[in-house]
């Protein structure tokens, strides 16, 4: 039996947030993840991108592979080099810097739910005055 079987049944949102990972790094995963990532960013982009901006894709995929694949050496156990934590310290920041040049922004933060909203204009009557 499946260890990873349960009842509950799985939500789209849920399907829908996990993001692509490869679980070995070799030719034919590459493609995959570079296939899916690019779909997933034209996606976001909500257009076609200009020269220069496919560019900067390209860029974003390549960095996010090798990221993923420096992860997947530390978390094999392997001990990181001074070397290999610089580059990903700096392959983290020039990733961050892409994306935000295609316009990639952070998310807006969630205003309070129904609950809370009720909560603070509707105080519980258990209180008497």
């Amino acid at each position: 039996m499946n260890s990873h079987a349960t009842n509950r049944p799985i939500s789209a949102d849920c399907i829908a947030a996990r993001l692509y990972t490869p679980r070995r790094f070799n030719k034919q995963s590459k493609q995959r993840f570079e296939r899916n990532r690019l779909g997933e960013l034209l996606r976001h982009l909500g257009r076609d991108p200009s020269y220069p901006e496919k560019i900067i894709l390209a860029r974003i995929v390549a960095i996010e592979w090798e990221l993923r694949r420096t992860d997947a050496i530390l978390d094999a156990g392997a001990e990181p080099s001074g070397h290999m934590l610089r580059g990903r310290l700096a392959a983290e920041t020039r990733l961050r810097l892409d994306l935000k040049a295609i316009g990639m922004q952070p998310a807006t933060p969630r205003g309070p739910t129904l609950a809370e909203h009720l909560a603070r204009h509707y105080p519980s009557k258990g209180a008497v005055a």
